[in-house]
């Protein structure tokens, strides 16, 4: 089992120090800060753009219906979140569900199908609504913050694992994309643990999923076809 470095949250019992405060001042809530560093201001989006044709369509809706299921996996609605195609990035989500997917990302990796789904999983198993839950907590110190980061996208990582194996497909190809991905000397980031933990939690992640759904399947047949991911046709 991956052991994450950290695995909480330090507090001080007797309040807020005046170094915390200050790295905190000027944020209202423990939301405000998570939403800026994750989907905020901190990261700047990159431009929308319109690309109509009949390639870029077809692939945008296919993801469509790939993005609703992985939605209904996550306990989510499709209408949650939507599909916004942008230059510059791979791909990134908002605080309000829009997922910004990179057009030469998409087009180069097009025929892949597992990785795509793979970044669609990652992002949705942000579940930024869930952020809600923060406005009543108090802002954290820079490095609290940032360990914070690296624990939310590793949950988004396992997610990731997990849908892949509920869909039946195979996370070597996010893997591999994400080491390639990654300079071979760097230490990952204040965001992101390195590409291979990160590689080892997508892994862990796909084995519970199939562990899951092999058990289901062999325990209750009859409930696994009736609620196997898989067999979604669609529905909110």
């Amino acid at each position: 089992m991956t052991r994450i470095a950290g695995g909480g949250l330090s507090r001080n019992p007797f309040g807020a120090t005046a170094a915390h405060a200050q790295e905190a001042r000027a944020a209202e809530s423990l939301q405000q800060q998570v939403e800026e560093e994750l989907f905020g201001k901190k990261r700047k989006k990159p431009p929308l753009v319109d690309d109509d044709s009949v390639e870029m369509q077809g692939l945008l809706a296919r993801l469509s219906a790939w993005k609703d299921k992985l939605a209904r996996f996550a306990g989510d609605r499709g209408s949650d979140y939507r599909l916004l195609l942008c230059e510059g990035t791979i791909a990134m989500i908002d605080g309000d569900g829009g997922i910004l997917l990179g057009r030469r990302f998409l087009l180069s990796h097009r025929e892949d199908t597992p990785l795509l789904v793979g970044v669609l999983a990652h992002e949705i198993g942000h579940r930024p609504a869930r952020w809600n839950s923060l406005k009543s907590e108090s802002p954290r110190t820079k490095a609290e913050l940032q360990e914070l980061c690296r624990l939310e996208e590793t949950r988004a990582d396992h997610f990731a694992g997990r849908a892949l194996a509920a869909f039946g497909l195979s996370p070597s190809s996010l893997c591999a994309f994400l080491l390639a991905l990654e300079d071979p000397k760097a230490q990952g980031s204040h965001d992101y643990f390195p590409a291979p933990l990160r590689v080892e939690v997508i892994s862990e992640g796909h084995a519970d999923g199939q562990r899951k759904s092999n058990a289901r399947r062999s325990l209750f047949p009859e409930l696994d076809r009736h609620t196997n991911p898989r067999n979604d046709l669609g529905s909110g």
